[in-house]
């Protein structure tokens, strides 16, 4: 079966997606406006990692079989980021953190990020995040919705994703500012997300 995050019916999500949000209190628009900026950085950024994986695709998606499509996902990372984001009611902090993560477990098992993987990974770093660092959520069912996965392949994600994490999901105040400072430095001169050959997605240090 085709997974449905490449399928035509991906878009119907969006009818689910508004009409379990309407009730939800979103930040103000300046806040807005400022957390999918940062959103933008880190789709930039995972879109450079992904185009660096392409000619090692092969060699390395064994190490991540629960979190590779059959077929590249139609919708962009960006748009698939703003989407989590935007019906997740969360912006910034759950943005950097699922950068955070992702970061992590690609430097601890040198996992190669390519565009069968990335959506999968993004989402599972997501639904983490949110459980473990907002004190309200939804329903793992919704997550997976936004998502456009089965709820079961949801869980199997989350699972696999914080054994990839070792469990480690608290986030250190400085390693937060530390990653916070790198987006905004580089908001101020976007070259720098193609041009460092020193980090593994990005150098913190």
């Amino acid at each position: 079966m085709e997974d449905f995050l490449c399928s035509e019916n991906y878009s119907k999500i969006s009818t689910y997606s508004r009409e379990n949000s309407r009730n939800i209190e979103h930040q103000n628009e300046a806040a807005n406006e400022k957390s999918f900026l940062i959103a933008k950085i880190i789709a930039e950024l995972f879109i450079a990692k992904c185009e660096e994986g392409k000619s090692n695709i092969e060699s390395k998606m064994h190490l991540l079989d629960p979190f590779t499509s059959r077929k590249i996902p139609k919708i962009s990372i960006k748009d698939f980021l703003d989407r989590l984001l935007k019906y997740g009611k969360t912006f910034n902090e759950i943005a950097i953190i699922i950068f955070i993560y992702i970061d992590k477990i690609c430097n601890k098992h040198k996992i190669n990020l390519n565009y069968y993987n990335i959506h999968k990974l993004i989402l599972a770093a997501f639904i983490v995040a949110i459980k473990f660092h907002e004190d309200e959520n939804y329903s793992m069912s919704y997550y997976a919705k936004l998502g456009g996965i089965s709820t079961k392949e949801a869980i199997k994600l989350e699972y696999e994703f914080t054994s990839l994490i070792d469990f480690k999901l608290f986030v250190e105040q400085k390693e937060y500012d530390k990653y916070y400072n790198y987006f905004h430095s580089l908001d101020e001169n976007e070259d720098d997300i193609y041009d460092d050959e020193d980090f593994n997605i990005v150098n913190v240090n």
